[in-house]
Formats: C-alpha cells, structure tokens, sequence
C-alpha cells in the first residue's frame, strides 16, 4: 500500500546524516567545490557526438510513448495482464496456474513458454510485469511500467508510457553460479536464449510501445 506524503511538513534537519557528511562522501560533484565554468567544460568534454549501441543500451533498455488517451483508462488496460496478448509482439495464449500467475506461449522462440504476473500500483499509476521463460518460480525478466498524466508534464491530453527494463544477470550466459533453470534453458540448441536479443529490446519494445499506443487511443482516446 502506498503512502500519501503530500501532506508532510520536511525539515532539512531530518535527513540522516550518520556518520557520513557530505564533507566525508567521495566523488560529489556540486557547485559549492566546482565552479560553473568548470562544470561547463566537464560537460562539454563528456559529451560525444556518437555513442555506441552498448553505451546507450548497455544494462538498461528505457522506451518512453506518448499517448492520447486518459491516462486511467490506460492503467486500467495495462494492469490486466490478457493485455499482453494484444499489444506485445509475442506473448500469446496466456491461462492462469494459481496464485496469480499466468503461463503463456512465447513466440519468439521454439517451444518456449513464458510466466507472467502483474504487480500494479494504482496510487502511482505503476504496472510492473514479472516475467520469466520457462518457469515461474523466479520471476526475472521484470518490464516496469509507469503511465503519468501528460498534461502538467507537456501540455497535452492523454498520457506518457515510461517503460524500463534493467539487464539482469540471467540474460548472460556464463554466470557464476547461475541457477539450474537458468543454465538448462541457456544451454537449448533449438532457439536462441532471451538475452542473446537483448541489443534489440530497444527496438522491439518501441514497436510494441507503439501496439499499446495505437489500441489505447482507437479504444479509449483520440486515435478513433
């Protein structure tokens, strides 16, 4: 459950300080210890004109939508999971094994089934989704969805997908100690394993962003 905190009076005195004053942290970098023409140099030269696909994708995967529709409307489709039949690229077939959990078809790869379960934060307008291929005891793949309202952040109607996915150890091969599941379904020769694509996630979830775009705003907004 979430805490309403918009009400609390904040006093700077009550951030912990502990033993560790910014005096004593390392590696800060604020104005009271670089001056502003200096900071403008650091930015300048740590600013490239290129960046390599690693560099920008490297262990997160951020795709972001605007879209024209009520941004309830939008929580309220995304937060059912049979959602993901419609709007993402593969994930098809999806029934219920208790508790929650849902087993699906994945169609990316050969034989391969996929576990779902969705934590929603009505409060803040969050839909996580908690995935897994193969099993679902250790839901891994984790795709965090927030939907704010667009109108205060770009002064229009509808809303804003904010959509991250972190690179978990699992999507490597060759981890230390990785468990059994893991290992087995990394070692099939029949398809490729989900993190060897994972330099197309940014792409493949823009295309899937888009799905969800076009079926909120033909069902719900102004894309009619």
């Amino acid at each position: 459950m979430s805490k309403n905190i918009n009400n609390t009076k904040w006093r700077r005195e009550d951030i912990k300080i502990g033993s560790w004053p910014l005096s004593k942290i390392p590696g800060l970098y604020r104005s009271e210890d670089h001056p502003m023409e200096e900071a403008q140099q650091k930015l300048a030269q740590e600013t490239k004109d290129q960046y390599s696909h690693e560099e920008v994708f490297g262990d997160y995967c951020n795709v972001n939508q605007y879209i024209n529709c009520p941004v309830d409307e939008a929580v309220a489709y995304a937060s059912n999971p049979y959602s993901l039949e419609e709007w993402t690229f593969s994930v098809r077939d999806l029934k219920e094994v208790g508790g929650g959990l849902l087993c699906g078809r994945e169609a990316l790869a050969n034989n391969t089934v996929i576990y779902v379960r969705t934590e929603v934060y009505t409060d803040a307008r969050a839909v996580d989704y908690l995935c897994a291929w193969d099993q679902g005891q250790e839901l891994w793949m984790r795709y965090y969805c927030r939907f704010i309202d667009a109108m205060p952040a770009i002064n229009k109607p509808g809303s804003i997908l904010m959509w991250l996915n972190c690179r978990h150890p699992h999507y490597l091969r060759g981890q230390q100690g990785a468990p059994k599941h893991i290992v087995d379904g990394q070692a099939r020769q029949d398809r490729p394993w989900v993190g060897d694509i994972w330099k197309f996630f940014k792409v493949g979830h823009e295309i899937e962003a888009a799905n969800l775009k076009q079926i909120l705003e033909h069902r719900f907004g102004k894309g009619k």
